[in-house]
C-alpha cells in the first residue's frame, strides 16, 4: 500500500514538471517571436528620433546637352572690356562666350583629349571663327589644359536653377568632385564658406571637396564649398 502511494506521488511530481516544463516552453517561445533578431533594432530604438540621420541616395542632376566642338579662349586684348552681356570681361575669371546660350548659363566643359571638367558661366557672346563652339576666359582656358581644343558641354540655366530650389529647402544642386552633377540633401553637406563667385570656387577648391549652386538674390547664381557631413 505504502509502495503503491509512493508511485502516485512520483506519477504526480513528474507529470507536473513536464507541464510546467511544457507552459514555460510556450512561453520562452512566444516572447522569443514578439523580440528583436538582433542588437541592432534594440539599439536603433535607443537613439533619440532628433539624433537619427536618414541619408537619402545622391539622385544624378540632369543638364542640358550642347553642342561639342571646338574650344578656343581669348585674353588681354579684351581684358576690361564689357562683354556683351553688359559684364567687364575679366581674363582670370571662370568665363565663356557663346553664340546663344543664355547670360549666366553654367556650363561644365570637359577637355575631350584629358577628361578633365571646369564650371564655367556664359558671359559673352562668341566665338565667329571656323567651327569652333566655345571661347573661354584665359584662365578657364589654362585651368583645363585647351588651346584650340575639343570639348565636350553641358549646361544648366538660370531658370533650370530657379525651377529647382522654388519650394524646395531640403536639398541641394551639387556638383561631385569629378564635377558630375547631383542631387543630395541638406544634412549630407557641409558647407566651408559663405556663398561666393563661380571663380572662387574654383580657385580654391581642392579635388575632394563639392560644389554647392544656389540661387541667390537677383537672379545670381551663388556657389559654395562643401564637404561630406560627418
Amino acid at each position: 500500500m505504502v509502495i503503491q502511494l509512493a508511485t502516485k506521488n512520483i506519477i504526480r511530481i513528474a507529470v507536473f514538471v513536464a507541464v510546467f516544463a511544457a507552459v514555460m516552453s510556450i512561453s520562452f517561445l512566444l516572447q522569443a517571436h514578439d523580440a528583436p533578431s538582433g542588437a541592432e533594432p534594440l539599439m536603433a530604438a535607443m537613439v533619440p528620433a532628433d539624433q537619427v540621420v536618414i541619408r537619402a541616395e545622391p539622385l544624378p542632376f540632369d543638364m542640358d546637352d550642347t553642342k561639342d566642338g571646338l574650344a578656343s579662349w581669348y585674353g588681354q586684348p579684351f581684358h576690361g572690356r564689357r562683354t556683351a552681356s553688359g559684364a567687364r570681361y575679366n581674363m582670370h575669371e571662370y568665363t565663356a562666350a557663346h553664340r546663344t546660350l543664355a547670360f549666366g548659363t553654367l556650363l561644365r566643359v570637359v577637355n575631350a583629349k584629358t577628361g578633365k571638367a571646369i564650371l564655367v558661366e556664359v558671359t559673352d557672346r562668341g566665338p565667329f571663327i571656323g567651327k569652333r563652339v566655345l571661347d573661354l576666359s584665359y584662365g578657364a582656358a589654362r585651368d583645363l589644359g585647351v588651346s584650340v581644343s575639343p570639348v565636350e558641354l553641358e549646361a544648366v540655366t538660370r531658370r533650370s536653377i530657379t525651377d529647382f530650389y522654388c519650394d524646395n529647402d531640403s536639398t541641394f544642386l551639387v556638383f561631385t568632385p569629378e564635377l558630375n552633377p547631383i542631387v543630395m540633401s541638406v544634412s549630407q553637406l557641409d558647407t566651408l564658406e559663405t556663398a561666393t563667385t563661380l571663380t572662387n570656387v574654383m580657385k580654391s577648391r581642392v579635388e575632394t571637396e563639392y560644389v554647392i549652386v544656389r540661387q541667390g538674390a537677383k537672379g545670381v547664381t551663388t556657389y559654395t564649398r562643401a564637404c561630406l557631413a560627418n
